[in-house]
């Protein structure tokens, strides 16, 4: 059995659509997925205190994860189509790139499914892009999805 990893967002239309690209990529084959949202700073701390959780019951960050619009879209699509789906949360850190490679090897990740952004070629030289970092460091492939290709 094949395991993909698609990090996401909150973006649930980006999200909604990766996923069902790697729905129709896979169709066929025995996979997994895993479902992965790296949090930023403070991100988790606000998603429990949005969720009223009572103060002595911690949350972990996979089920914080859960949580998240663009996690629940993906993990539609993947139930939606038989695919078992795991849901991952992770601090997100100053390097998202360096998250993603090592949560795709922590999780024996066969593929890495991305969706790009539109930005100009200056956007990309100043703020990096984590694409690119992704695809020269990851040990397994890694389909990008365009934008605006639904």
């Amino acid at each position: 059995m094949d395991t993909i990893l698609l990090p996401v967002t909150s973006h649930t239309g980006w999200a909604r659509d990766v996923a069902a690209a790697a729905v129709e990529t896979e169709a066929g084959t025995e996979t997994e997925a895993v479902v992965m949202h790296l949090f930023e700073d403070g991100e988790a701390e606000t998603t429990r205190s949005n969720l009223d959780y009572p103060v002595d019951e911690t949350l972990t960050l996979d089920e914080l994860a859960t949580r998240k619009r663009g996690v629940s879209a993906t993990t539609d699509v993947f139930e939606d189509a038989g695919i078992n789906v795991q849901v991952r949360g992770y601090n997100g850190g100053d390097e998202p790139a360096g998250e993603i490679v090592a949560a795709a090897e922590r999780e024996g990740a066969d593929r890495i499914y991305l969706y790009s952004r539109k930005r100009s070629p200056a956007g990309k030289a100043v703020f990096g892009s984590t694409i690119q970092k992704v695809l020269l460091n990851a040990s397994c492939p890694v389909v990008v999805y365009p934008f605006g290709a639904r």
